[in-house]
């Protein structure tokens, strides 16, 4: 197991389906021996309005508030930092430089082709392909810390094929090529095990982390980290979460930071 003493894949109660108080994320993470914590709430889209998957667009200003004001008081006990969690999208870039100018970062989790086309309902070969294309975009901008749940694309699949592996590829050139690392989610047990399709076998396993892309990924030595993508501030304290990543991981020769550098 790869010891980790910061995390910065964290929700909050406002995005409708995660649960606690900020408070309680602290605390929790504190107990699992976090000193740095990041925030990264779902970014609010003006058009989206849907309570159980993400906050409004008028809760933005609370929830940055609430943690600059947890970032002063509990200084010098933990670092804490504010950010979101963002999906690239051409058309709402300058929205996104925007809301960038209030948080100290920004992590890519690519949920959607466009608002409304989710990729774990279905992601088709070209879903895979412009999922892809979307995070190769989004880290030549320059400003995204580090990639999300990078397989998140085999939520939506019940195979692995070629080009399943060149999206593999292409994602681990770009974060060589824009120096991005690359999260291995530990959120991804949640929707439990799933059937696929391997070859000629059939196989059952964790949407993410997902061993093949993983495979792929250490070919390159691409930057590598843990992201808990705590919904619940309990969550710190589950390492069964560690454990079953690392036995889904075991003999993958991977590059883990010990910090990250926030853009």
């Amino acid at each position: 197991m790869k010891k980790q003493n910061f995390n910065l894949h964290t929700h909050t109660a406002r995005c409708g389906h995660a649960c606690g108080l900020d408070i309680q994320y602290i605390s929790c993470a504190k107990e699992a021996g976090i000193d740095l914590l990041g925030f990264s709430e779902h970014i609010p889209y003006v058009e989206m309005r849907l309570p159980e998957c993400r906050m409004f667009y008028e809760q933005k200003e609370e929830y940055i508030s609430s943690i600059r004001r947890l970032q002063n008081e509990l200084h010098g006990w933990i670092d804490i930092k504010v950010g979101y969690e963002i999906e690239y999208l051409e058309n709402h870039y300058e929205y996104l430089m925007q809301m960038k100018k209030d948080c100290d970062y920004m992590i890519l989790g690519q949920h959607c082709k466009y608002i409304g086309y989710e990729y774990d309902c279905c992601c088709t070969d070209e879903d895979v392909l412009i999922y892809a294309m979307q995070i190769e975009k989004a880290l030549a901008k320059g400003f995204i810390t580090y990639v999300a749940h990078p397989d998140y694309y085999m939520l939506g699949r019940r195979s692995f094929n070629l080009v399943c592996a060149e999206a593999a590829h292409r994602i681990a050139k770009a974060s060589i090529d824009y120096d991005v690392p690359l999260e291995i989610n530990l959120n991804g047990f949640h929707y439990g095990k799933k059937i696929y399709q391997m070859g000629s076998q059939i196989v059952e396993r964790y949407p993410y982390p997902f061993r093949e892309f993983w495979e792929i990924i250490s070919e390159y030595g691409c930057k590598v980290l843990y992201g808990y993508d705590a919904h619940m501030p309990i969550a710190f304290l589950e390492t069964d979460r560690l454990d079953k990543a690392d036995e889904i991981l075991k003999g993958v020769p991977l590059n883990f930071i010990d910090s990250v550098s926030f853009r």
